[in-house]
């Protein structure tokens, strides 16, 4: 093996490393690595937010369900609900607050 096969092997390497933080970091950002597949939202299951709570071992998930949502505590022992609660559909949205002008009167 001569110089310029070394070079060609290393500049290989790179070029793939390259694109697989690529593909990786595009994950990431457009949500592939959380368990979301955008434009598939059509199911009745559906992850609202997850918190990390450690070291990458523990984590708190909201998780909706049809109209109810349950609070998931997963750690690698188990996992375990600590609340659910009913919601309603209608009151997705939440209210707007009108603002009031200086002279009393909304705006």
């Amino acid at each position: 093996m001569d110089f310029f096969d070394l070079i060609r092997a290393t500049a290989a390497l790179a070029v793939t490393l390259g694109l697989l933080l690529g593909a990786a970091w595009l994950a990431r950002r457009y949500g592939l690595m959380q368990g979301q597949m955008p434009g598939l939202a059509k199911g009745r299951l559906k992850l609202v937010e997850q918190l990390w709570l450690d070291a990458g071992r523990t984590r708190a998930i909201l998780i909706q369900c049809d109209d109810q949502e349950l609070l998931v505590l997963v750690s690698p022992t188990g996992a375990s609900t600590l609340s659910s609660k009913t919601i309603d559909p209608l009151a997705s949205k939440p209210p707007s607050l009108a603002v009031s002008s200086a002279t009393g009167t909304p705006s």
